[in-house]
């Protein structure tokens, strides 16, 4: 099949898993703790067979591992933290504050010099972020609220992990990364029980089921993502990184007001328009 039919599948897997996550940290798994501890933990038991019949071993380097992985664990705290407080359209197109850090990282780290094209597309996504986060009040203090602040420091997180990953891929294949990345972030997040062993007890297994319905989902867009990105970088990245769990959540609010958010339409249209300059702005500073 072509790559651009995986890319598609990791783009709506992707999208889904935003919307189930809202959804169930809304409804049903409402302490984000407990809810990012067992999402982890089911695709780790995914993930591991899967790693293991790819040839996944032991480790040959650890340094760059270890720390993608601690960074990968912070993404996930982060990263639920913030879907428990703002709606899917405002922390989707947040995502592209991604392209700002990596090009900001790679200026520190790997000492690749910022180009003067990419200043503009730096500010362009900046002031797009402010606008993405409106709501009925037309107030730019929406942008500066706890739930944005989690919302960047996941990005700030998995961007920090992406540049870790390279040179641990480098280092070690593909599906020891895969394994290993999840297995040490498990580990970290064992840290995390404290947060949440009160509420073990009153896990059903209705919320267990919908819990491993999303890790599934999730495993099935990273298998995708990863074959369309093997055959074709550019048109994948694209297509990945189209909101789709933005039109999912506009189109909730539409046929299901009041199950995931709702908001008028003129609000939307700023969330949108927003979107489309943070996008077009990261693919070409991303490029």
């Amino acid at each position: 099949m072509p790559f651009y039919f995986f890319a598609w599948i990791a783009a709506f897997s992707y999208g889904l898993v935003a919307i189930i996550v809202k959804l169930t940290s809304k409804y049903s798994v409402k302490n984000p703790w407990l809810f990012n501890f067992l999402f982890q933990l089911f695709v780790l038991l995914i993930i591991c067979p899967i790693a293991l019949a790819n040839g996944a071993t032991f480790a040959k380097h650890w340094d760059s591992l270890i720390i993608a992985s601690v960074f990968f664990a912070l993404f996930g705290i982060f990263y639920y933290l913030a879907m428990s407080k703002i709606d899917v359209s405002v922390f989707s197109p947040l995502f592209n504050f991604r392209a700002i850090i990596s090009v900001l990282l790679a200026s520190l780290f790997l000492e690749e010099s910022l180009k003067p094209t990419q200043i503009p597309l730096i500010v362009f996504i900046f002031i797009s972020g402010l606008f993405v986060s409106i709501d009925e009040h037309f107030s730019l203090k929406s942008f500066f609220k706890p739930g944005i602040f989690f919302a960047l420091a996941s990005v700030f997180s998995l961007a920090l992990n992406n540049l870790f990953i390279k040179k641990a891929i480098m280092e070690n294949s593909y599906w020891q990364l895969t394994l290993w990345q999840y297995l040490i972030a498990q580990t970290i997040l064992l840290l995390t029980i404290p947060k949440f062993y009160k509420d073990i007890k009153k896990i059903k297994l209705k919320q267990i089921g919908s819990i491993l319905i999303l890790a599934l989902v999730f495993v099935v867009g990273e298998l995708a993502g990863n074959k369309a990105y093997a055959d074709n970088v550019g048109i994948s990245s694209i297509i990945i990184s189209l909101p789709v769990s933005m039109l999912l959540a506009f189109a909730f609010s539409i046929f299901a007001p009041k199950l995931l958010e709702k908001h008028a339409f003129k609000v939307y249209a700023i969330r949108f328009t927003a979107a489309a300059i943070m996008i077009i702005s990261a693919l070409k500073l991303s490029t």
